[in-house]
């Protein structure tokens, strides 16, 4: 439905003593934080590729070992893919895979999907200082972009809009704009605030396809951890390199992250965990992917 029905941005502070914590800690980062997303961001990759029928998933296509050089960088796997089939390079999370398929969809049409699944502008969610995020046009981008937006690089978003894109799978490819107010009282009378149509992005057959690859995340890949007891779950890890003073990526900070919809079947929630900069574990699938589990567990036990 897009009701946000928690939101939790750490660290915080105390209202009455704002001026007491250094002023980055006043933002709320669920709105108004834009981070490059990491591989999260490969839904957009694989749900353009699907809905063009540019891949289908289960078409085999060879990650070269897991190695690739695209306009004189070489960009590699954590593992040495060969031949795998366009769910597994969801599910193993091959960066060489997924700019393989953003390759075939090209720039334009590419940033036609970031822009429909409402990534560089706001989500109106009514809550102040929500950011855009960062979204170049194709004319601005480098020999590299592609490649690397394409694997959730040289692109900034929010977490409001990465749960608003996600749920919109869930929601059989309509996206639907996130609210935190669902009525008003006037005095003891209740007046429900109409809540906005959503707007088709996705075929049913695409988000159907999806859905079933971000299953096989949980199920066999990188999302393990994120499996919740006696239920059934779909979603992404996330791991991207955060940059330094000099604009280079970092070899020590991170932001890891984990996204995702349960039950499978009939979806009832969307839940994102990102962590900042996180010490110890790095990754996606080790940081966020347990606290996922947790949430989900609890929250769909909590509305039986």
């Amino acid at each position: 439905t897009g009701e946000v029905l928690a939101m939790a941005s750490r660290p915080n502070f105390n209202p009455n003593r704002y001026q007491k914590v250094p002023q980055e800690n006043w933002i709320n980062r669920a709105v108004a934080w834009a981070y490059e997303p990491g591989s999260t961001f490969k839904l957009v990759t694989l749900a353009a590729s699907l809905e063009e029928d540019l891949t289908t998933p289960d078409e085999m296509i060879d990650c070269e070992n897991g190695s690739l050089v695209v306009a004189g960088h070489r960009i590699k796997d954590h593992g040495s893919y060969g031949l795998i089939t366009a769910t597994e390079i969801l599910a193993n999370s091959s960066n060489v895979g997924a700019m393989k398929l953003g390759q075939r969809v090209g720039e334009k049409i590419f940033y036609d999907y970031i822009e429909r699944f409402g990534f560089g502008r706001p989500t109106s969610i009514a809550l102040p200082g929500e950011s855009g995020g960062l979204l170049r046009p194709p004319d601005q981008w480098s020999g590299l972009s592609l490649a690397s937006i394409s694997m959730g690089q040289e692109i900034g978003v929010t977490p409001v809009q990465l749960v608003t894109a996600f749920s919109a799978i869930a929601n059989d490819g309509v996206l639907v704009r996130p609210r935190i107010v669902r009525g008003l009282l006037n005095g003891s009378r209740y007046e429900p605030v109409q809540s906005l149509p959503g707007r088709r992005i996705l075929s049913s057959k695409t988000s159907r396809d999806l859905t079933r690859m971000l299953a096989a995340v949980v199920e066999s890949g990188t999302g393990r951890a994120a499996s919740p007891e006696g239920y059934s779950a779909a979603g992404k890890t996330g791991t991207a390199q955060k940059t330094d003073s000099t604009g280079k990526y970092s070899k020590t900070k991170y932001v890891a992250s984990f996204v995702g919809f349960a039950p499978v079947s009939k979806p009832v929630i969307t839940v994102l965990v990102v962590v900042d900069s996180p010490v110890g574990g790095i990754y996606g699938a080790d940081v966020a992917a347990p606290a996922f589990k947790s949430i989900t567990e609890k929250t769909l036990s909590y509305l039986n």
